[in-house]
């Protein structure tokens, strides 16, 4: 595996292996991204407990606390009962704080509904996207 004109040799294929050994334990999690202007904000919905964290700090800590209302929209509006089966982990970069709250908004919307249509079942996402 040396080093050659086709790329790194064999380091290519060291992201490959440690992902294998990953996915052989429950590892049900999707990632989706919301955009608003510039901010893009990425969410990694996950089986869990119901934590939701925002660059890995809680989610109440988001400034300004005006508009924090708005990235709970889519907690509040599923319901506790739906939220607690699943670990949210919010990256978001670019843009002004305004354009931020609302691509996590999105982007946590999405990855629920993702989460829901990959690992419940379609009837459910169905129900979850009329909301």
């Amino acid at each position: 595996f040396g080093s050659s004109h086709w790329g790194h040799g064999y380091r290519q294929f060291l992201p490959a292996l440690a992902r294998q050994g990953s996915m052989e334990t429950k590892g049900e999690k999707v990632q989706c991204f919301g955009r608003k202007k510039t901010a893009v904000a990425v969410a990694l919905v996950r089986t869990g407990s119901g934590q939701v964290r925002l660059n890995g700090c809680p989610i109440h800590t988001i400034k300004p606390e005006i508009l924090r209302v708005k990235v709970y929209e889519p907690l509040l509006l599923l319901g506790r009962e739906r939220c607690s089966k699943v670990d949210i982990r919010l990256r978001v970069r670019g843009g002004g704080y305004t354009s931020q709250i609302y691509a996590l908004r999105q982007a946590i919307a999405k990855g629920i509904v993702a989460y829901y249509q990959k690992y419940i079942d379609e009837a459910s996402k169905k129900e979850i996207k009329d909301i």
